[in-house]
């Protein structure tokens, strides 16, 4: 034996080829695969509290449910407190099978138009902000000079007769 070597490196003889392993990780991944026509029916990538997981890991979901209430000063931390998973150490208790999530094959199938609809407009929330950068000044300044268009022009600037027509 070849000493220092990784057993994959050795020569053809050797324990294991580097063929024969990479053969053995593409059969692994194919048998992890769900198939195609299973038993088990059409897959769906979603769970119907998607993109919602559990309280315990993310605290409570929904409008003013938060770890902090809004309308106490005395007493503003009502909840627990958010910990990222880097700060816990990892998620624990994963919600979601990625290879069931990840799969595409019965998705125009399993999921409504709506949850299509849903799934895009999860994706698009952290750019609320940018679109408020965008959208608020230049609403502001087409108010603006709206307001100064539709203006009527002031009595010492004009005729006073041509003014009260």
């Amino acid at each position: 034996k070849a000493q220092g070597t990784p057993t994959f490196l050795r020569k053809k003889g050797a324990e294991v080829t580097a063929m024969s392993l990479f053969k053995r990780v593409a059969a692994r991944t194919l048998a992890a695969l769900p198939q195609r026509g299973a038993a088990s029916g059409p897959i769906k990538p979603i769970g119907p509290n998607f993109p919602l997981t559990s309280e315990k890991a993310m605290g409570p979901h929904g409008w003013m449910r938060g770890s902090y209430h809004f309308w106490s000063l005395s007493n503003p931390i009502v909840g627990p407190l958010y910990r990222p998973p880097w700060v816990v150490g990892g998620i624990h208790n994963p919600t979601i099978d990625p290879v069931k999530h990840f799969n595409t094959q019965d998705r125009h199938q399993t999921v409504s138009a709506y949850e299509f609809v849903k799934c895009f407009v999860y994706n698009l929330l952290p750019a609320r902000v940018m679109w408020l950068c965008v959208h608020v000044p230049l609403g502001i300044i087409l108010f603006w000079t709206w307001v100064e268009q539709r203006r009527e022009p002031m009595e010492i600037f004009m005729d006073r007769e041509e003014y009260w027509k």
